[in-house]
């Protein structure tokens, strides 16, 4: 959809529902990285109905031949190019939603239309932003609250951005030593991704850069976070879970966990052996990566659990209470995530999206989120993969609701979200934790029989 196809009119910056606290300039220096602090979404240029014409629905799509698109297909819908404007439903990749629709000004949709993302969802999605409003969460909250209350944000491994923060890093180093791991922000499926574990690494790596960019070439910036170099394995292997997270509304914030997923294993055994640090087989989790590894053969094993069955596992191994709990503190992390951009956040009505949470967890059955994507991939390459996006996508679509005329009003504060659709479980209700669904996570992604829940404290892991 080419931008001369919006008409563009001004819009008052409080339309969006976004207020400032004053002095707070990590919430405005947000905005303005987005360049749209006083814009949002709003109704499509020559249609002013409320609700969406009858007949099937008209939806655009930039990944055509996809599990998402036969899905939207089988649903009675109906695919119109990607430069017809009157779509009623739009699902594409970021990049696309970045070129083409102009959030940054004041694009106009009808009040029924819906997107697949976030304006600014980078806020929660890129490594270094992420960390950012983690850690302006986590001081507010320590001025606020207390020391004890702001401890619920510790749930990234000690990051810094580099190379601006290359001396901060430096200095974590040498205070703390052991193993960091390298990352660039921008890429993913574990590309560029490197391990450190001496210091003359980190000034080698800023010394290449500062030369690369003198001489022109394109550089990434990148994130170095602590390793975590004590992961709980199984069967000697290291493994991280992928989770599925539907946000509706970050103002409110209504956002659901999806009850299944799975766990990704690495081909090779864990080691921390010096020898191993070069070996992507050892250390990284992803999929993509462990696909590449010679000996790997789908059809024998994928190197993927249910995350059922990794339930079941540590309830074997630890019992159903310490599971349970796990899964509760799992949910936590996603809740605290969310809380920690909700603030900085562009809302709008039209807009919704499904996010990948990677976690891993500790040998301490701590989870730890390594990071959150935008567009987590729904090509499957197994039965079960197919058997549990194409369940996951049909709940997403129920929730957004297209085909009764008036969709996603669930992320409006005069309605009241349902608790439960499908496989997806509401946590977060505006400012209210859902607490009766958290704590009935274990059970209700597990299947068993439940009763209304006894425990008026957050269940803590001892394994």
């Amino acid at each position: 959809m080419s931008r001369s196809s919006f008409r563009q009119r001004r819009v008052d910056h409080r339309d969006n529902g976004v207020a400032a606290t004053e002095g707070d300039s990590d919430v405005l220096e947000a905005r303005l990285r987005q360049g749209a602090a006083e814009t949002s979404l709003r109704e499509l240029t020559g249609r002013d109905k409320k609700r969406r014409p009858p007949g099937p629905v008209r939806f655009a799509t930039t990944t055509p031949n996809t599990i998402t698109h036969s899905i939207m297909l089988a649903r009675g819908w109906c695919e119109v190019a990607v430069t017809d404007p009157s779509w009623d439903f739009f699902y594409a990749d970021v990049g696309w939603i970045h070129d083409n629709l102009p959030y940054k000004s004041a694009a106009h949709m009808e009040e029924y239309q819906r997107v697949n993302h976030f304006p600014n969802h980078g806020e929660l999605t890129r490594k270094d932003l992420m960390a950012k409003n983690l850690n302006r969460a986590r001081r507010q909250a320590a001025k606020n609250e207390g020391a004890e209350k702001a401890s619920r944000f510790d749930i990234l491994p000690l990051t810094y951005v580099m190379p601006q923060e290359a001396m901060m890093m430096r200095r974590a180093f040498r205070e703390r030593g052991g193993l960091w791991i390298m990352k660039p922000i921008g890429r993913a499926q574990g590309k560029g991704i490197f391990i450190v574990h001496k210091a003359s690494q980190i000034a080698k790596w800023v010394v290449e850069r500062e030369k690369n960019g003198a001489e022109n070439v394109c550089i990434d910036n990148y994130v170095a976070q602590q390793y975590i170099s004590n992961p709980y394995c199984v069967g000697g292997r290291k493994f991280d879970l992928r989770l599925y997270v539907l946000v509706m509304s970050f103002r409110p914030t209504r956002a659901y966990l999806y009850r299944d997923g799975f766990a990704r294993f690495t081909a090779t055994r864990y080691t921390c052996d010096k020898e191993s640090f070069d070996d992507e087989m050892v250390h990284l989790t992803n999929h993509s990566v462990q696909k590449r590894d010679p000996n790997y053969d789908a059809s024998k094993c994928d190197l993927r659990w249910s995350a059922r069955s990794m339930r079941q596992y540590i309830a074997a191994k630890h019992g159903t209470a310490i599971a349970d709990a796990l899964v509760y503190n799992i949910a936590n992390v996603v809740v605290h995530s969310l809380q920690s951009v909700a603030p900085v956040m562009i809302n709008d009505r039209h807009c919704f999206e499904m996010y990948g949470y990677d976690v891993m967890l500790d040998e301490n059955l701590r989870p730890w989120l390594i990071e959150v994507n935008a567009s987590p991939s729904m090509s499957v390459d197994s039965a079960g993969d197919r058997a549990l996006k194409t369940a996951l996508f049909q709940d997403v679509l129920n929730i957004v609701d297209m085909e009764t005329g008036t969709p996603s009003r669930r992320g409006r504060p005069e309605e009241a979200p349902p608790r439960h659709v499908g496989g997806f479980d509401l946590i977060l209700d505006g400012d209210d934790v859902v607490e009766e669904n958290m704590l009935l996570l274990g059970a209700l992604q597990d299947d068993r029989s439940i009763a209304p829940p006894k425990r008026t404290h957050p269940p803590r892991v001892h394994p």
